[in-house]
């Protein structure tokens, strides 16, 4: 699949190496990585190549943490045929978070992913909002800063979970939608595609 030469809207990196020094990629990712490559040059070649967790886990440390929450909500709730009542709560929590940001909500997500036990695309997408800042300590506790890599992790998990749970012979297909999908919110779409039914929030 093309991707666009124009510099993706809410990528703030000049250059994929920058992205590259906090993100763990495989050994033939890096070997297409140069020096002055543009992070959409990179992502395009990531894709070309088919190396679907290495594209993932860039395209995850790439956009702002918000934008990057919302792409693992909008490709789990579309690839989720039938979710269980956990899964629906943990992406229902995850965009009313992305919707209005707060600390309230942050620790929600965190309570429902821990109660779907931290497996699955839904309860990635709700944990990587817990670890996209603040504390990781109980509430009344000294802080424990989040770890800046740990949402982008949470994101790349929950995408790779989505794309790989289906049947094996259309993960390609899955994959491109979850590019499409992450280069639309790139550039300040909502990653909705035609005929989606979009995903209501747990105010």
């Amino acid at each position: 699949m093309k991707i666009q030469n124009e510099p993706f809207r809410k990528v703030s990196a000049a250059t994929a190496a920058e992205i590259c020094e906090r993100v763990d990629l495989s050994t033939e990712a890096r070997a297409f990585l140069l020096p002055e490559l543009s992070p959409q040059g990179y992502f395009s070649l990531l894709v070309d190549s088919e190396q679907v967790g290495d594209a993932v886990r860039f395209l995850a440390f790439s956009l702002p943490v918000r934008e990057a929450v919302w792409w693992a909500c909008v490709v789990a709730h579309t690839n989720i045929a039938q979710p269980t009542e956990l899964e629906a709560t943990c992406l229902e929590r995850t965009a009313a978070w992305v919707y209005g940001p707060n600390e309230e909500r942050r620790r929600a997500c965190f309570a429902v992913a821990e109660q779907a036990k931290f497996e699955g695309a839904a309860a990635y997408a709700a944990l990587a909002v817990f670890w996209s800042g603040g504390s990781l300590a109980p509430e009344g506790m000294p802080d424990a800063p989040a770890d800046p890599k740990l949402g982008p992790i949470g994101v790349g998990a929950s995408v790779l979970l989505s794309i790989t749970g289906g049947a094996p012979q259309s993960l390609l297909k899955r994959f491109e939608a979850s590019v499409v999908r992450g280069i639309n919110i790139a550039n300040g779409g909502n990653g909705w595609l035609k005929d989606d039914r979009p995903l209501k929030s747990a105010g």
